[in-house]
């Protein structure tokens, strides 16, 4: 079985592995900025309580490099967020524009929706951000805060139908969308939002990399063994995203919160081209492509390496 397992990894990983270096091009698609670390909430999903980084806002010098730098390459995507809470960060709206400003075709932010007041919603709306996705766990109001202390719901789901009734008034062509990674009933969750939203999205726990507990993975977290039954596969984010963290690092992916893996630093000698084309991006794409995920810690277990 571990023989025929082994043989079916090699396979698809070098198949599908294959296939992104074709797709990739010199540039990254989507560029992850966290213009800060810092979050309100101490979500029971989330491993932000035992960040060893130190809390920042991102620097106005290299918030502005990068986005150039983006611009100049024609990148299809810039996430505002990476691992805090984007709007803790107070010149959000000036970053929007400022990207905005340079062409960037598509600005996105991921937040809790707690700090989403009419204030923060107009601006954002008049500064041209052009998607929104609130996280929003839990059926029931006990739930949620069950789940996303301190936030209270009745809070978050006003501040969403205020962003909307704004968005709509201002002819705005804001997408604005709810995402969910943890409920007892999804149909619950959904029903005081579902017919005010943009759209609704359900997706599993991840184990952020192997390092919590939580999610769907059945990797024996001592070992590193491959699970029975599973077969692996290239993360397509090796391929796809660059996550710039706030003090300048480019960790391995989004999952990498504490910044482990560190491909690159963005400063006025190095670029994200650098560092996407480097030696340090090349050598995790070739273990993943030879199913060698197990070689790299953090993504040896994760539950975005299997099938």
């Amino acid at each position: 079985m571990k023989a025929l397992q082994s043989i079916l990894s090699k396979t698809v990983c070098r198949m599908v592995g294959g296939l992104y270096d074709l797709a990739a091009g010199p540039f990254p698609k989507v560029v992850r900025i966290e213009t800060t670390n810092a979050c309100n909430a101490k979500c029971i999903i989330c491993p932000h309580g035992t960040i060893g980084r130190k809390i920042q806002h991102m620097d106005d010098d290299l918030f502005e490099q990068v986005i150039d730098e983006c611009a100049r390459h024609g990148c299809k995507e810039i996430h505002l967020h990476n691992f805090g809470e984007p709007l803790m960060d107070k010149k959000l709206e000036s970053r929007v524009v400022h990207a905005k400003q340079k062409g960037l075709k598509k600005v996105k932010i991921f937040s809790n929706g707690s700090l989403l007041s009419p204030q923060r919603a107009e601006a954002l709306i008049d500064a041209g951000l052009d998607e929104i996705k609130i996280s929003f766990d839990g059926a029931t109001r006990e739930e949620f805060e069950r789940i996303r202390t301190p936030l209270k719901f009745d809070t978050v789901v006003s501040n969403i139908k205020s962003l909307v009734a704004m968005r709509d008034q201002k002819k705005s062509p804001m997408s604005i969308h709810v995402a969910c990674c943890s409920t007892t009933d999804k149909q619950g969750t959904m029903d005081s939002l579902e017919s005010i939203v943009d759209g609704f999205s359900f997706g599993k726990i991840h184990n952020w990399a192997g390092e919590t507990p939580e999610g769907d993975s059945d990797a024996d977290d001592s070992t590193g063994e491959q699970p029975a039954g599973t077969v692996r596969k290239p993360c397509s984010r090796l391929w796809r995203t660059c996550t710039v963290l706030a003090g300048g690092d480019v960790s391995l992916c989004c999952l990498d919160y504490d910044g482990q893996h560190v491909l690159g630093h963005i400063d006025r000698q190095t670029t994200i081209a650098d560092v996407w084309r480097g030696e340090a991006y090349r050598s995790v794409r070739a273990k993943h492509k030879q199913a060698k995920q197990a070689d790299l810690s953090l993504c040896q277990n994760c539950t975005k390496a299997f099938l």
